[in-house]
């Protein structure tokens, strides 16, 4: 296998994506222990590979940034004499920022064609073994392994610190689960009466506190911390390294398939994750062996790469199936 010196990893977005792409990038240190490795991703994202043991550099893209600052970038990304970029991307913006360098890109092919299929006639022509880290190791030649590295995130004693405080000042003293209950498309989120049923039934059984974490415009925490009152919801109240640190503190944690799950299973907690109209065909789904995807076997399922489309059925089955019960019973085993 040819030597690396200076290595480019490119994943500009979104979070989940980013923590995946950590396993390829452990992967990638182990294969070139003395190469200097950078990565670039969106400014907004970047918090979350700080102090990331792997990568050398962060390279921080506004994700404002017009076509001008993307050419700018790419001159940048040439003057630097990379032996070797990995695009785990694939985008119009990642093309743009590594052209004229293609004899040294192994870019990462998306299964456009597959999702087609499988979204419009329900049929699956995946692979049994693929997932998200499935693809982006596919891009490191000459890699034969069929079981990949965990992910990984790092935070620090002093952020674990500030978050024990935070939850203290909360009332939060002992342990407790973290609910996600929020996501970026609507058709991903489970239903608000479900969400009661599960924290009822977790705080009949267990002496688990219950955390909400999410940005503030997760209107069901709100609507979830107002019906029951004992739930501390801290959504819009922390930024991602904070969140990331009250993660680590968990015991578990359970909610939508969404990227602050992602980071819980990064930072070694079990995640259990209630999928909908996305699969591990899409990229969605649990990556550690000890984490649950929470779904149902429906033929109408998978029908969307991330949650955005509108369900065609009477109303929406994939999640209407699963019950409080099953979300409940994997919550408390796993805590």
């Amino acid at each position: 296998m040819k030597n690396f010196n200076k290595i480019l990893i490119i994943r500009f977005s979104s979070i989940g994506d980013i923590v995946l792409a950590t396993s390829p990038l452990k992967t990638i240190r182990k294969l070139y222990p003395n190469a200097k490795i950078h990565f670039l991703t969106l400014e907004k994202f970047s918090p979350l590979l700080e102090l990331q043991p792997s990568i050398d550099k962060v390279i921080k893209l506004d994700s404002k940034s017009k076509w001008k600052n993307l050419l700018t970038l790419n001159k940048m990304i040439i003057s630097a004499k990379y032996d070797k970029i990995y695009d785990l991307h694939g985008s119009i913006r990642s093309y743009l920022v590594t052209m004229g360098l293609s004899k040294i890109v192994s870019r990462v092919r998306k299964p456009r064609l597959l999702r087609f299929i499988l979204f419009q006639f329900h049929i699956n022509l995946f692979p049994k073994e693929f997932s998200a880290i499935y693809m982006y190791h596919k891009c490191i030649k000459g890699l034969n392994e069929k079981e990949f590295p965990e992910t990984l995130l790092t935070v620090s004693s002093e952020e674990i610190k500030s978050a024990k405080e935070m939850l203290t000042q909360y009332g939060i003293r002992d342990r407790f689960v973290v609910a996600i209950p929020g996501a970026a498309w609507g058709r991903k989120v489970w239903s608000f009466s479900k969400y009661c049923d599960v924290i009822d039934k977790i705080k009949a059984k267990t002496d688990l506190d219950i955390v909400l974490l999410g940005t503030d415009q997760d209107k069901i925490n709100y609507r979830i911390s107002e019906k029951n009152k004992s739930v501390i919801n801290l959504s819009g109240k922390t930024n991602l390294r904070q969140a990331m640190a009250i993660l680590s503190l968990s015991e578990s944690v359970f909610g939508s398939d969404t990227g602050l799950l992602h980071i819980a299973e990064a930072l070694g907690k079990t995640a259990n994750m209630i999928l909908g109209p996305t699969s591990k065909e899409t990229g969605g789904g649990v990556s550690l062996k000890i984490s649950n995807n929470i779904e149902t076997d429906i033929w109408c399922r998978p029908c969307s790469q991330n949650g955005k489309n509108l369900c065609y059925r009477s109303k929406q089955y994939c999640m209407d199936l699963i019950s409080p019960s099953t979300v409940s019973n994997a919550v408390i085993k796993s805590s």
